[in-house]
């Protein structure tokens, strides 16, 4: 008796493994659905604020350059150019422009011009030039300054540490003319020039910008000055 009775509750242990692996085989889906993942973007009309031209990681304060330009493709800065008070020239003179600085003086930066795209889409490229209206003339006569010749030299192109998709941006030798003629500053072909870039002339200490003033000029003990302007085009300057 002893041992039918162990053998039947080997039996039924049996039937028990086998009910388990049967019902976890047969197991189904009985009710299925579909839900969505969406991201929306829109292109960004804020404008972006100048940053330091040696480190664009780092903002920059400003000093009068800000053109606070709307987005997404924008100039964000261009400096103005101080060449100081000199002496009336004896000799053919190149002056060297002073530093740009904040606006309270404090910190001094190379003259440079900045620029940002964070269009929408493929990147398309830009191009960045700059016009002499006219000649330098005096505050107060309006004598020019026959002969003068102003140029900003070749600058170094820069772009924040985490722009990785930015590609490349060329820099092109800035000579102007006082015929209002533009002159080539920046170039980004297409596929190039994503995210903020900004053109060196020079460094801190050694700029590139130069005005050349003939004796023949001969200018009055008066403040001379022009107003350059600035154009940048939505497409590059090789489309």
């Amino acid at each position: 008796m002893k041992k039918l009775s162990l053998l039947t509750l080997a039996a039924a242990g049996g039937l028990l493994i086998s009910g388990g692996i049967s019902g976890t085989a047969l197991a189904a889906s009985t009710s299925t659905a579909n839900t969505d993942a969406t991201a929306s973007f829109t292109d960004n009309t804020d404008p972006t604020n100048p940053v330091d031209p040696e480190d664009p990681d780092i903002d920059n304060p400003g000093g009068g350059g800000e053109t606070e330009n709307p987005g997404p493709l924008s100039l964000d800065y261009a400096s103005n150019l101080d060449f100081g008070t000199n002496a009336v020239p004896k000799t053919n003179t190149t002056y060297i422009a002073k530093d740009d600085h904040n606006k309270d003086g404090s910190t001094t930066f190379a003259n440079y011009a900045q620029v940002t795209d964070q269009r929408s889409g493929a990147v398309k490229g830009w191009s960045l030039t700059v016009s002499e209206d006219a000649q330098f003339k005096a505050a107060k006569s309006g004598t020019e300054l026959t002969g003068a010749e102003l140029s900003l030299g070749k600058g170094t192109t820069k772009t924040t540490s985490d722009n990785t998709a930015g590609g490349t941006v060329t820099s092109s030798e800035a000579k102007l003319s006082t015929d209002g003629a533009t002159t080539q500053v920046m170039n980004a072909t297409t596929g190039n020039g994503f995210g903020t870039w900004v053109d060196s002339f020079g460094q801190k200490g050694g700029s590139t910008v130069k005005l050349m003033v003939p004796a023949a000029a001969h200018p009055e003990a008066d403040a001379y000055n022009t107003t350059l302007t600035w154009n940048l085009e939505d497409t590059p300057a090789n489309a």
